[in-house]
């Protein structure tokens, strides 16, 4: 299905960093998108070993004290981190694939049957937006994989020394490292976050699993975030000192800064921690804190990274319609975990996401979360510093629940922004909506992902998307720049058993046009439809037969409902475009 375009976002802005470390402890980071930032030289701990300054304007960290060495994992990021820094959106740069999605969740994601692979609809769509979260950065990939390589030989073998590997022109590394971004997302891995700590059982936990000459069930990534699990960075942490009087540094590998040991502060005593994220004291968004409270420090093992992960969208519609059994298996996932509606922002703007007095997610720009089974998963900022990444939100399939989409204090009615859910079979979405600091719009999804609404509070003219996975053929749909009026509806239904997709504007002024496009795969191909210069006017439904779509450039049948009372009025044809 063709995507919604946005600007490239600023690729890999250099920022020094400014933190007077004093002492280490490693911690390893699992985190989503950072941008990358210029390499800092910084001392070593005593006796460990200093590394050569790489930059003039460094500023050197204090060694640690003789003896004040807790816990070492043996890692040292001139030896073991990679000599590139982290990176972001580049048109040289390879992601996920769909050998990659196989390799995570088997061939369940495959449409086509045979060697050449067609994804799912429902695959697909995860796939772009977990690729689009890179396009700021690689740092959750990039904290993994560095640790992998250092505790895995096996691994490290089909690789080679880490510092020596190159990016630019290894498409095998750009993948590799797009894999291990990617398994945040979803369980094991995601589930696996030690989150909701204190910052002194976080010390804990690396204090007794850190070990030299490490193996990998000793090893896990740092989560960083600000409050409420924005503007998070994935950091790698390999040794902790004691510094005396409850005070503790955690050395990390900072993949923004190759080379470069920095250093993470945690007082047991006060239960904070603390971490300074650039060499600029003026700039307040770089420093990280947190508390007891805050919980916004976090760890992730790396062995559920290495088990099949749950794949929640694949399955076929028949087999995951909660609608068609009341049976509670049909909640369950094969391995025991529930299913869910999964729900992705990009850009600029929050949700929060309602059932009845029950939400999740920001209000008045402070995150919540009192919904019964909902859950959400932090991911890292596109743009660190600059974007405010929203987390992702899972919610209990055949659970109903109203979406709202607000601006905030970086939203400028000129960023496209893109609200999609992706569940058991079937996506569904609503691309290219443009919201300001103080608009608020409302958007349903139907907890089985067959319908949607949409009222936004300015003129809008989304994307529509819808995907399905079926027994039969899968089937993807754009209905691009649907025009409707502030104040007016949207709404599209994908009747499956009817095959057909109904779409209704109400209370607006202007007739709205809009180009269509299908994709229908069976088990060998993949066939399209172009429609463009459609019309549909306020009040009237109008109905795609898709089903009755016979391919290889053959028209498609339309219907027109005038005021939406269920009798059809007109019928018609359209021709393919694309033929």
């Amino acid at each position: 299905m063709l995507e919604l375009k946005k600007g490239n976002i600023a690729m890999l802005v250099s920022r020094l960093f400014r933190f007077l470390a004093i002492a280490s402890i490693s911690a390893i980071v699992i985190l989503v998108g950072c941008q990358s930032n210029q390499a800092v030289s910084s001392s070593v701990s005593a006796n460990k070993g200093a590394l050569p300054s790489n930059s003039k304007n460094a500023i050197a960290s204090a060694p640690l004290p003789a003896g004040s060495i807790k816990a070492d994992l043996g890692f040292r990021p001139a030896v073991n981190g990679f000599s590139f820094e982290n990176y972001g959106e580049d048109s040289s740069i390879k992601n996920l694939s769909s050998v990659e999605m196989q390799r995570m969740f088997g061939s369940k994601v495959c449409a086509t049957q045979g060697e050449s692979c067609i994804l799912t609809p429902p695959a697909q769509k995860w796939m772009d937006e977990v690729n689009k979260s890179m396009n700021g950065g690689h740092c959750e990939g990039m904290a993994a994989l560095s640790l992998i390589l250092y505790a895995d030989k096996d691994k490290a073998s089909g690789f080679g020394k880490t510092p020596d590997l190159s990016l630019l022109g290894n498409e095998k590394l750009q993948r590799e490292i797009a894999y291990w971004f990617a398994t945040q997302y979803v369980p094991p891995t995601a589930t696996s976050e030690i989150r909701g700590k204190a910052p002194s059982e976080i010390l804990d936990t690396l204090l007794t699993s850190m070990k030299p000459n490490a193996r990998i069930d000793e090893t896990y990534t740092m989560g960083i975030y600000q409050p409420g699990f924005k503007a998070g960075h994935a950091i790698s942490p390999y040794v902790v000192g004691d510094l005396g009087d409850g005070k503790y540094a955690v050395m990390v590998y900072d993949n923004n800064h190759p080379k470069v040991e920095r250093t993470i502060e945690i007082d047991r005593n006060a239960n904070t921690w603390k971490y300074n994220a650039a060499t600029n004291p003026d700039e307040p968004e770089s420093e990280y804190l947190g508390d007891a409270d805050t919980k916004t420090l976090t760890l992730t093992p790396t062995p559920p990274r290495y088990e099949r992960q749950a794949c929640n969208f694949c399955g076929t519609e028949e087999q995951s319609d909660d609608n068609s059994s009341e049976k509670s298996s049909a909640k369950v996932n094969a391995n025991g975990t529930l299913k869910f509606n999964q729900i992705f922002l990009e850009g600029d703007a929050d949700l929060l996401i309602t059932n009845g007095n029950q939400k999740i997610g920001y209000e008045n720009e402070k995150f919540v979360n009192s919904f019964s089974g909902a859950t959400f998963t932090p991911i890292k900022s596109s743009e660190l510093w600059k974007d405010d990444e929203e987390p992702i939100y899972n919610i209990p399939v055949g659970v109903p629940f109203t979406i709202n989409l607000q601006g905030n204090k970086k939203s400028n009615s000129k960023e496209l922004i893109d609200v999609v859910m992706i569940g058991p079979s079937y996506d569904l979405g609503l691309e290219g909506i443009k919201v300001s600091k103080t608009e608020k719009d409302l958007i349903q999804f139907d907890a089985s992902g067959r319908s949607l609404s949409y009222k936004p509070s300015s003129s809008e003219a989304p994307n529509i998307v819808f995907g399905i996975a079926t027994k039969a053929d899968d089937y993807e749909f754009e209905l691009d720049g649907v025009e409707i009026d502030a104040g007016g509806t949207i709404s599209a239904n994908l009747d499956t058993a009817k095959g057909r997709l109904g779409i209704k504007i109400a209370d607006t002024k202007n007739k709205a046009i809009f180009n269509l496009l299908i994709s229908r795969i069976d088990d060998k191909t993949e066939q399209k439809f172009e429609g463009t210069d459609l019309e549909l006017s306020s009040g009237n439904t109008l109905y795609l037969d898709y089903a009755k779509w016979t391919g290889n450039g053959a028209k498609l049948t339309i219907e027109l409902d005038k005021g939406s009372n269920g009798t059809i009025d007109e019928i018609t044809t359209i021709e393919d475009k694309k033929k």
